[in-house]
């Protein structure tokens, strides 16, 4: 307990060279060291890219990972790109794309994987073993989960994975898609492949930010205000005249009761049905505003 207290939240914010810790206090969910965090079955995944020809699509694949809890890339003989081009993509990924290892070979990319499963759009004559899409993510996960070392093989963007390339995947899988349009670029491909590992580890269960105000539930006596208020801006502007004043003005209140109103939002209500007869006394069309609230009436 001693040595993680001792260690700094990863959620400070800090420099881009150390962006693994950043927060933003705007995120919707909670950020804290008790929120969710990525397990440690996802260090024994690689996403391997197989020949990319952009550079933006190596940024765009990296930003997938660091959304999603990923950190291992391996590149087969990529394109040449500065690193300034991959990080325009994707902000503060300098930690994934420095580890990023590279290859010649696809081979060598996956020689220590354990099962190696290739992403593929494409029919081929030659029998794979073909994974339905969501048995072949529960089988990474599973074997990541045992420790063994899993790699996800994406290929070129121009026309995906040869044979060659299927060669070295144990097992193939593809994401349905509409039929009439089925292809994917890279970046999309990638982050529906990781976004299934995140929600597996539990990470669509995330806890919403509460807001930095939050008012109480809006006490009878207000909404009683509201409605006796809203009765006189609507009778200003002869809204019921030709309506059935009984009915009208218990739909409203049932509709409004239906919204669970707090005290500010009942408060900010009333105050427009108010500033409805302020304007029109402004403008001359009323001699007066008149009564405010409900208990001006008794």
């Amino acid at each position: 307990m001693g040595r993680l207290a001792d260690r700094p939240s990863r959620f400070l914010r800090r420099k881009p060279q150390d962006p693994v810790t950043r927060r933003d206090e705007s995120l919707a969910f909670v950020a804290s060291d008790e929120s969710w965090r990525p397990p440690e079955w996802f260090t024994n995944l690689a996403v391997v890219l197989v020949e990319t020809t952009d550079a933006v699509n190596v940024g765009s694949v990296v930003r997938a990972m660091a959304n999603t809890g990923f950190l291992r890339l391996r590149l087969v003989s990529p394109v040449g790109f500065d690193t300034w081009q991959v990080v325009g993509v994707a902000h503060y990924t300098q930690h994934i794309l420095e580890a990023a290892q590279r290859f010649d070979s696809l081979t060598d990319a996956v020689a220590d994987a354990q099962f190696v499963v290739g992403l593929t759009g494409r029919h081929h004559r030659v029998e794979r073993n073909a994974l339905p899409f969501q048995s072949a993510m529960d089988r990474v996960a599973e074997a990541a989960k045992q420790g063994q070392q899993v790699a996800v093989v994406f290929g070129r963007e121009d026309w995906g994975m040869s044979n060659a390339m299927l060669d070295a995947c144990h097992a193939v899988t593809t994401i349905p898609t509409n039929p009439a349009y089925p292809s994917l670029n890279l970046a999309q491909a990638t982050l529906l492949v990781l976004y299934q590992l995140f929600q597996r580890a539990g990470g669509q269960e995330q806890t919403y930010r509460p807001p930095r105000r939050r008012a109480p539930a809006a006490p009878s006596s207000l909404l009683e205000d509201l409605f006796a208020d809203l009765e006189r801006a609507l009778d200003a502007i002869e809204f019921l005249k030709a309506r059935p004043r009984t009915n009208t003005l218990r739909s409203l209140r049932v509709a409004l009761f239906r919204a669970r109103l707090d005290v500010r939002e009942a408060s900010l209500l009333r105050a427009v049905a108010i500033e409805v007869r302020r304007y029109m006394r402004r403008k001359g069309i009323l001699s007066d505003v008149g009564p405010v609230g409900h208990r001006a009436d008794s």
